[in-house]
């Protein structure tokens, strides 16, 4: 009997655990990076374990579960795990042979397939414009109004809509019922100095990724869409929320430049007062913000922010100076606090996670991956932080911090 180790408590797990043959291998355990899935029971009544229990047992094969694996090779070079017994279930090759039973990988296979046709079928009207959907003006309009008119930015993507709906979907932010009714308020709202932004999620998705569309038709597959639409107005336009993340969903990323380029003008030689999450560290090391002239920052918690909303928009409001621009980078708790100061007169920007594709456009990548010294929201792993920032300047810069109580 072969022995194996399962890489990946994710969505995947239950149907890769299923297709093992068991009459040939035993499994022992299933080890992920993500700490927040260490000791969960999965497949087979298997609890999850941290990769370095791989250290301290003997086994034949580690199998890969995820589907984006590239990430878990790299962990697994770094652990110095050989490579020979190292198996990927969703990149075939010989290595699976009497470890996976053949057919039940063919049938998950296809049983991928027909759910992604089946995502596709359903959003298709809306795809091909034979049923509506809001009117989206697109990220260079929205940056070129914030310009002209000094406006601040209010952004509403999946993340807000599910806090709108009373759903858990951010991991840094739970269901608030004062936060989803505080949403509800602002995207009714029409202000000229307050932009409100949507996903543009609900026509067509020809500029995504296959992978990126793939996940916006999987979001709105089923009763969804409906729900969300009821949030919108069908006589006004919003704006492009997805203006901070124009990197990495995107087929054409040479685009990524022009919006960059505008978010630079935005702050050319103003004072900038950064209210965000105390894993962010927005612009460090990377020189988002080097033509801004003076660089503040507020550190607050990074889960569930709008727990301490009330001291947030406190301190902001006592530490901000009359010109200054606030970036505001937590989740969210940004929506409404951009909605807030904005109407109070503090031009305020939510530009949500803005520095993690900030990060994967200068490093010109295809795909996700781990920034070291900084937390990524979209990747599980990296939450927290891998290692640190060799930037003096950041701790001067931080004039205030609001912990979490």
């Amino acid at each position: 009997m072969k022995k194996l180790y399962l890489w990946g408590g994710g969505k995947y797990l239950e149907a890769v655990y299923g297709a093992v043959n068991k009459e040939k291998c035993t499994i022992l355990g299933v080890i992920d990076k993500d700490g927040s899935k260490h000791g969960r029971i999965v497949a087979g009544g298997i609890p999850v374990g941290p990769p370095d229990i791989l250290f301290n047992v003997k086994y034949d094969y580690l199998l890969i579960t995820a589907k984006n694996y590239k990430p878990i090779l790299e962990d697994c070079k770094n652990f110095g795990i050989d490579g020979k017994k190292i198996l990927i279930f969703w990149a075939g090759g010989q290595g699976l042979s009497g470890v996976i039973d053949e057919n039940a990988k063919r049938v998950i296979e296809l049983e991928e397939q027909l759910q992604v046709y089946q995502w596709k079928l359903n959003n298709m009207p809306y795809e091909l414009g034979v049923e509506p959907g809001p009117e989206v003006k697109s990220s260079e309009e929205l940056l070129h109004y914030i310009i002209e008119k000094k406006a601040s930015l209010c952004r509403f993507g999946d993340g807000e809509l599910e806090i709108m709906r009373g759903k858990e979907r951010p991991w840094y932010q739970n269901a608030d019922r004062g936060l989803s009714n505080r949403l509800q308020d602002i995207i009714r709202s029409d202000h000229a100095n307050i932009a409100i932004a949507i996903a543009n999620n609900f026509g067509s998705l020809d500029c995504y990724t296959e992978e990126a569309a793939n996940a916006i038709r999987q979001y709105l597959y089923g009763g969804t869409r409906g729900q969300v639409m009821k949030f919108f107005d069908r006589g006004r336009f919003y704006y492009d929320a997805y203006v901070s993340r124009p990197y990495i969903i995107y087929r054409d990323k040479s685009h990524a430049k022009v919006i960059f380029d505008l978010f630079q003008k935005v702050w050319h030689n103003r004072k900038l007062l950064i209210v965000e999450g105390e894993n962010t560290k927005t612009g460090v090391g990377n020189g988002l913000f080097q033509n801004a002239k003076r660089v503040r920052r507020v550190i607050c918690p990074g889960v569930n922010a709008f727990s301490q909303y009330q001291r947030i928009l406190n301190t902001v409001q006592n530490l901000a100076e009359k010109e200054e621009l606030v970036i505001a980078c937590l989740g969210p708790t940004a929506t409404v606090l951009a909605y807030d100061l904005g109407m109070g007169g503090l031009q305020t920007l939510d530009v949500g996670q803005i520095d993690n594709e900030y990060e994967w456009y200068i490093r010109n990548v295809q795909e996700r991956v781990e920034i070291p010294g900084k937390g990524v929201a979209e990747l599980s792993w990296c939450h927290e932080p891998n290692g640190f920032i060799a930037d003096d300047s950041y701790e001067g810069q931080v004039i205030g911090r609001i912990g979490a109580e």
